[in-house]
């Protein structure tokens, strides 16, 4: 099992600068209003685009932490619960493990699925 060493304040603040990022390209895209604030959003909205950030970091990270096991479902369920110190809303401290774990499997099932091809393997 690979042990992520990161604490929960720094996951947060990576998580916090993708949110930014997130809402800037929906911005952009005119998914949303331009003068929209996350914190005006509704929970519904603001968990749609903490998932994408949470979806977009994973993908930063090295294959093996993925593809192996480790406590990055736990890191990643605990700092979506901080969420709820930043922006008070208590639907954040709702955000469970099965959650985390469904973001990590859709992605992990792209990387196996893609592992076969030995070209993906020597970038």
């Amino acid at each position: 099992m690979i042990e992520l060493k990161i604490t929960i304040e720094a996951a947060l603040a990576l998580l916090l600068d993708r949110i930014k990022v997130e809402m800037k390209m929906r911005h952009k895209s005119n998914d949303i209003s331009k003068f929209a604030r996350f914190e005006d959003l509704s929970y519904k909205h603001q968990i749609k685009i903490v998932e994408a950030a949470i979806f977009d970091t994973i993908f930063l990270l090295p294959v093996d932490i993925i593809t192996q096991k480790s406590n990055l479902s736990l890191i990643i369920t605990e700092t979506v619960k901080s969420l709820y110190k930043v922006f008070r809303k208590e639907e954040f401290l709702l955000y469970n493990k099965k959650q985390s774990d469904k973001i990590i499997n859709y992605i992990y099932n792209y990387f196996t699925a893609n592992l076969k091809d030995d070209g993906f393997k020597n970038n």
